[in-house]
């Protein structure tokens, strides 16, 4: 759980949590850990600022008065640990169809649709797009991209044919990769929201993807997808 105030001096006045514990006995052996930390206009990336903790045992708890204590921030030095941190922002998820097409040595790609996308600008209706990369090796061999699309459940339906490269498809180091992004004003760079990869360089699920799409050959496989943030 956290609180979120935009800024310096934050009043958390009045700001309160109840957490589930069990027996007054197991409060006393636990201690209380909390985080401090930014976090940009996006929502997506966050800088740890420092920590406390405070031990439950020396606390009276089974009186109605109210205990307050003044501690001060132990400087974080590094990424703050997972258990420190709130719960990971969630960036939205991609349906995507690939199809082998093993007698062209081709695969077609289509960027169905996404659902939940994050908003990254302030402005207006901005334009979601995906940026397709083929990869042989790490090494970016073809590249495609959707048009712009607005709104957090963009629809795309935009096929693609990557060509490949002589061998045997499971054989190959191939990886596809998709940037989201969302489009900023004419003549501006546009801000990735985040990625989804399939094939070998990929988490279990984008290479299960890679698998079914390879053993099927003609048949069209589509799976949703959750997209990653850069900083994972």
């Amino acid at each position: 759980m956290c609180w979120n105030r935009r800024s310096l001096s934050p009043d958390l006045q009045g700001q309160s949590r109840v957490l589930q514990v069990g027996s007054v006995e197991e409060l006393r052996a636990c201690t209380l850990r909390l985080a401090v930390y930014s976090r940009d206009f996006s929502g997506l990336r966050e800088a740890a600022l420092g920590w406390l903790e405070l031990p439950c045992e020396p606390v009276d708890w089974e009186s109605e008065i109210t205990n307050t204590y003044s501690k001060q921030l132990t400087a974080t030095k590094g990424k703050l640990k997972k258990s420190l941190v709130g719960a990971p922002v969630t960036l939205g998820k991609v349906l995507i169809l690939l199809q082998y097409q093993a007698a062209a040595q081709r695969i077609k790609v289509m960027v169905r649709k996404a659902a939940n996308l994050t908003k990254l600008t302030r402005i207006p209706g901005a334009p979601h797009c995906v940026v397709i990369k083929l990869h042989q090796d790490g090494s970016v061999i073809s590249s495609k991209e959707t048009k712009g699309v607005s709104g957090p459940n963009p629809i795309w339906n935009a096929p693609f044919l990557f060509d490949l490269p002589p061998g045997d498809i499971t054989q190959l180091p191939l990886t596809l990769e998709f940037v989201i992004m969302q489009q900023g004003r004419l003549y501006t760079k546009g801000s990735v929201l985040g990625r989804v990869l399939i094939g070998s360089n990929a988490s279990e699920v984008g290479q299960g993807h890679w698998r079914e799409m390879c053993s099927l050959q003609q048949t069209e496989t589509t799976h949703w997808h959750t997209i990653q943030s850069e900083a994972v």
